[in-house]
């Protein structure tokens, strides 16, 4: 994400194929004086058209649209630039969200949440951290670890297993949900050396978020609580 979000408002594209619902999400970022407006969508083709024009640092994205889904649009427009995206979602089953977040989004909100944890969600994002409706977070992940095959259980071990202590540490710490400051704590370091322990663990897990992080490390048995 750009460097400088810390001295200007988090521009956000918000994509939904209901006006109404564009109307209201807007409405509630535009409360927030940290929060920009760059523009609306109705579908996944203007969506990308207007994220190339706009430059949004996040974009919420309805992940059931007509034509061209949430899911197709957050893998397209991901591979053409640096952003990053918040599913947005009526009914938050484990097989769609887990679709969102493959294709690269970075956490959703359900479309009911409070307005603050709509705002929250998109600072916690632009600032680099992932945000899972606190409502459904275990079980999602719960119910992704036990909907996996064997074989995702395997590789999902494997991988964990190519970790070093330090980075298994950040690992677990993600998947409870901790932040870079809570890692840092917990694992009495530098916040500068817990983010590189976390960077190192993606990297060798191969996944693209720290949501994808917590996943694999469920799938692996490998959370704190195992």
């Amino acid at each position: 994400m750009p460097s400088d979000t810390a001295d200007r408002p988090i521009k956000v594209l918000v994509v939904d194929d209901d006006f109404l619902a564009r109307e209201a999400i807007t409405a509630m970022l535009r409360h927030h004086v940290d929060l920009e407006v760059v523009g609306t969508a109705a579908g996944g083709v203007e969506a990308i058209a207007l994220a190339r024009a706009t430059r949004p640092d996040v974009v919420l994205m309805d992940v059931q649209m007509p034509g061209m889904d949430g899911v197709e649009t957050t893998r397209a427009l991901l591979g053409q630039q640096d952003t990053d995206v918040v599913a947005m979602t009526s009914l938050a089953t484990s097989e769609t969200v887990w679709r969102m977040i493959d294709a690269g989004a970075y956490g959703y909100v359900l479309k009911d949440d409070a307005p603050a944890d709509l705002a929250a969600a998109v600072r916690t994002v632009a600032r680099g951290d992932a945000f899972l409706s606190p409502r459904y977070t275990r079980e999602l992940l719960e119910r992704s670890a036990s909907d996996a095959g064997a074989d995702a259980r395997r590789t999902a071990a494997e991988l964990f297993a190519t970790l070093t202590d330090r980075e298994r540490d950040a690992a677990r710490l993600v998947a409870a949900g901790a932040g870079d400051g809570e890692i840092a704590r917990a694992m009495h370091v530098a916040l500068s050396t817990a983010k590189a322990h976390v960077q190192q663990a993606r990297n060798k897990l191969g996944a693209r978020n720290r949501t994808q992080i917590a996943v694999l490390v469920e799938r692996a048995g490998q959370t704190p609580s195992a």
